[in-house]
């Protein structure tokens, strides 16, 4: 019995979604760093490795 559950995972969304998506915060976390903004920054890379994760 295959059991429901959230479906927005690299199935969810196309692996190209993720690493456009993975790419877009890569970039914002380093403009982030660069601008100062170093908290900021870091959690946007985290949230860009958390996407890069969906494409491999």
């Amino acid at each position: 019995m295959r059991e429901s559950g959230w479906e927005l995972g690299a199935t969810g969304l196309g692996r190209v979604s993720w690493a456009i998506l993975g790419a877009f915060l890569a970039a914002l976390g380093v403009v982030l760093l660069l601008s100062g903004y170093s908290g900021y920054g870091a959690i946007i890379l985290v949230l860009a490795a958390a996407a890069f994760v969906n494409v491999a």
